[in-house]
Parts: C-alpha cells; sequence; structure tokens
C-alpha cells in the first residue's frame, strides 16, 4: 500500500519540476547577465575596444543580448571620466562633449573669456556672411589710361582688405608652409598690361577700412610683442617693414602700412622693367579710375583655414573689419564686432551673454559658452571648411608641436586658445572606433593667479579619453 500510494505522488512532482525549470534557467541568465553588467561598468584599463568588430553568435547567444548593455556601459564611463575629469580643472570651466550616443555639458551656458577659440565664432561669421568663395581682390588704377605704356601721373595700388598678400620671401620665413596672396603677381599682370614707365608715384590706397591700426582693448604688450602688425586695408607682409629670413627674431612694424606696401610694390614693379619717377607714398586714389590689372586673393575658406591653424590675429581682425564694412557699412572693429553677432544671431546661433570686441580673441573682455563653441563647429553650412581649417595634433599649426608621437598626433583637430587667465581646446578627435567626437573646453582663473601648466598639460587626458570612446569590453570573453 505504501509503494501504490506514493507512486502517483512522485509523479506529480516530476511534472511540477518540469513546469517551474523555464522559470529557473530564465532567473539563472538573469543573474549571469546581472553579473556581466557589473564587470561591463568597471574601469578596465588597457582592455581593447571592440571597434567595429561584429562577433557571429547565436540568435539567442547571452554575448549578443549584452552588446546593447556593453554600449550603455561604455557611455556611462565616459560620462563618469568626464565628470572626474573637469572636477579636477579650476571652478570657471565650461566643457562640452558631442560623441553621438553620448551628450556631456558641465557649464555649458557659462560664458568664459575665450582667448584664441574667438577666432571660431570670427571664421563662421565670415563664412556665412561672405561664402567660402569669396576673394579679395588688391587692384591697380591710373586716373588716365597708359599711352604707349606711359602712366602720365600716379600708379595707385588700392587695398581690398587682403590680409594675406605678402612676398615670396616673407611666407618662406615661417616653419610651416603658408598660403598667401603673391604681390609679385601684380607687379607682372602691370608688367604685361603693357607699363614700361609710370611719371609719377607709386600710391598705396588703404580706404577700404579706418585707420585704426591696434585695438583700444589690447593691453599695450600685445603691440609691444608684435602679437599683429599695424593693421589696414592695404598691408604687406602683415604690416612689417622689416623682418628676418627665418621665423626667429624681432620685426619692425611699418609706421605707414600703405606707404610701405607701394614702396614694396614699386620695388617689384622696377625689378620688372616698369620704371617709377616719384618714389611710393599713400593717398587715396580717383574715384572712378581706370583699372590696369587686379589680383584676386585665394578663396575665403583657405584664408578662414589658416586663420584657424596657426591662430592668425592679423587675418582675425581684418575679417571683422570686412564684416563690418559688408555687413554694417563701415570698416572699424566696433562695426565688426557688431556685424559678427548680428550674422550670428540671423543664422540661429544663440549669442545671449556672448560679448564679442575683437577677431582675434586677444581681447579679455571678449565672452561666450561652449554650447555656442559646440554649434559653431558643428553648423552644417561651415562645418567642413572650419575643421579642415583647425590644427592636427602632431602634425600642423599651433597643434604641430603637441601629442608628437602619441596616439593623438593626426586624430585630434582643434582650435587653441591661450591668455594669460585662459586656456582652450574645442574641435574634433577621430576615435578608436572610427568614429567623431566633437568637443569644447575653455578654462578661466581670476587674476592676478594664471593658468597653471598642468592645466593645459590635461587637455591631453581629455583627448585621450574621447579618442577611446566607446570603451567596450571584448564580449567573446562571456561566450555560453
Amino acid at each position: 500500500m505504501t509503494d501504490s500510494a506514493d507512486a502517483p505522488r512522485a509523479g506529480g512532482w516530476r511534472r511540477r519540476i518540469l513546469a517551474v525549470l523555464p522559470v529557473l534557467v530564465l532567473g539563472a541568465l538573469i543573474a549571469a547577465s546581472l553579473v556581466m553588467v557589473e564587470r561591463l561598468d568597471e574601469d578596465r584599463v588597457g582592455e581593447p575596444a571592440l571597434g567595429d568588430v561584429r562577433p557571429t553568435v547565436p540568435l539567442l547567444s547571452v554575448r549578443r543580448d549584452l552588446a546593447p548593455l556593453a554600449d550603455e556601459a561604455a557611455e556611462r564611463r565616459l560620462v563618469t571620466r568626464l565628470g572626474e575629469f573637469v572636477g579636477g580643472l579650476p571652478p570657471d570651466t565650461c566643457l562640452s562633449v558631442d560623441a553621438g550616443d553620448v551628450r556631456f555639458d558641465h557649464r555649458a551656458d557659462d560664458p568664459q573669456v575665450p582667448a584664441s577659440a574667438t577666432k571660431i565664432l570670427t571664421g563662421v561669421a565670415a563664412l556665412i556672411a561672405l561664402g567660402g568663395d569669396h576673394r579679395y581682390t588688391t587692384t591697380v588704377s591710373t586716373p588716365t589710361p597708359p599711352v604707349d605704356g606711359v602712366v602720365a601721373g600716379d600708379l595707385h595700388l588700392i587695398g581690398g582688405g587682403d590680409p594675406i598678400l605678402a612676398q615670396a620671401e616673407y611666407a618662406a620665413r615661417y616653419r610651416r608652409p603658408q598660403r598667401f596672396s603673391d604681390l609679385r603677381a601684380l607687379a607682372e599682370a602691370v608688367a604685361a598690361a603693357g607699363v614700361v614707365r609710370v611719371e609719377g608715384a607709386v600710391v598705396g590706397d588703404e580706404s577700404r577700412y579706418d585707420t585704426e591700426r591696434y585695438h583700444p582693448a589690447w593691453p599695450p604688450r600685445f603691440i609691444t610683442q608684435d602679437q599683429t602688425g599695424p593693421l589696414s586695408a592695404l598691408i604687406v607682409n602683415d604690416g612689417f617693414a622689416e623682418w628676418p629670413a627665418t621665423g626667429a627674431g624681432p620685426v619692425e612694424p611699418a609706421p605707414d602700412p600703405a606707404a610701405h606696401a607701394a614702396e614694396v610694390f614699386r620695388l617689384l614693379l622696377e625689378e620688372r622693367g616698369v620704371t617709377v619717377g616719384a618714389g611710393s607714398r599713400s593717398g587715396p586714389a580717383p574715384a572712378g579710375a581706370p583699372v590696369v590689372a587686379e589680383h584676386r586673393s585665394p578663396p575665403l575658406r583657405d584664408v578662414v583655414g589658416q586663420m584657424l591653424s596657426e591662430s592668425d590675429n592679423a587675418t582675425a581682425e581684418l575679417l571683422v573689419k570686412e564684416l563690418g564694412l559688408q555687413v554694417g557699412g563701415a570698416g572699424t572693429f566696433a562695426a565688426g564686432a557688431a556685424a559678427v553677432t548680428r550674422v550670428l544671431a540671423e543664422a540661429g546661433f544663440d549669442v545671449a551673454g556672448t560679448a564679442v570686441v575683437d577677431g582675434s580673441g586677444l581681447a579679455s573682455a571678449n565672452a561666450l559658452d561652449c554650447e555656442l563653441l559646440m554649434a559653431l563647429l558643428e553648423h552644417p553650412p561651415t562645418a567642413d571648411a572650419v575643421r579642415e581649417g583647425l590644427a592636427v595634433a602632431g602634425e600642423s599649426g599651433t597643434l604641430a608641436e603637441r601629442w608628437q608621437d602619441t596616439a593623438l598626433a593626426g586624430r585630434v583637430r582643434a582650435k587653441t586658445g591661450t591668455l594669460n587667465q585662459v586656456t582652450a581646446l574645442a574641435g574634433v578627435a577621430a576615435t578608436d572606433a572610427g568614429g567623431e567626437v566633437t568637443f569644447a573646453l575653455v578654462v578661466n582663473v581670476p587674476e592676478p593667479e594664471r593658468i597653471q601648466l598642468e592645466t593645459i598639460a590635461a587637455q591631453q587626458r581629455l583627448a585621450e579619453l574621447l579618442v577611446a570612446h566607446p570603451d567596450r569590453p571584448d564580449l567573446s570573453a562571456f561566450a555560453p
């Protein structure tokens, strides 16, 4: 009786076990997944990123189910690391990062002094208002047409605001190749037009802009340090009358940039067999005078690119004066600064809290936030031109000497910014996984403090974090 009574009861237990077995298996899988997630959240320094590798796994593999968790863990890891990074910087710091799957912002809408990162603002405004194909034109005219190759009066060299008009010898003094508008080509064009003699003088006309040579908001040391030459609508060789054959050594600003340009042009003409009877000077050209020759600059996208890569202060300020003329009707600092703000606002940028004082960022009264810098870098109509113009780590521009022989070389493109109380870096980084991360970092300290070298060095850590994203573990370690 005992055996026959227990037999049905044992069969019932088997049925109950079979009924709950799927639940037990599912519970085991969930528990295993939770363990895996914890492992994914650990900071596993040194593990290779998965990148674009796509392991072939069964449809119901645990590894396939963990792939989204791996992505989520990588995103959280980046946010955590960026938070730790910015926590070690001075309080007046803004940082924005856009990795596509992750957006990180720290005081992103808090305006800071941007130093030369201002040039991103200037470049985008110029590209929007003038267009990437815009070219500056330097013109040669005479009061009356030449007769038998002889100009009866003066020959007028009329400045069109070209900020990179230069002699080949001047451009060659730099260690890195420079784009420039060759004034020699204009002299050759005059000779090709049949001019053999100028009875009067070569006269330089700078009337397109005002004659304020340096921004009044700049500390005097920037002038004595030759952070820029004297500004004019007609400058040659950055407005320097004397300069060493190499990039090192003192330079001598021209007291009258337009007269200096006229003298350089006179010498170039005489080298080509055109004699000039009355020397050179500066002065306005008569309106409507016949044009003998003209020279056009490289397209504006190239001019902006060189300004960004080399952080060219003179180019930035002359771009602002051109914007002042084209948008505000006057080639002045004030009209130009107002034009930059207006152009960006009309293009849809949020410029609340932004203060534009100059185009170069030398003025400490400039202010903008990381959110605006990010928007400028990501603005579709101008993004390609701006990004192509940024300095490249270990290769070009202001980053040529930084991060050489590191994993960042050739993979970080950025605009630098440095003043005594400011360091900035904004641009794009190519990731190990083949993606791209946009970033903007601006750090300020109050006077009389100065930015410390370790703060500038911390920019390398930021770049390394961005290049390594997404830092996923190798899911093959979790093979079933």
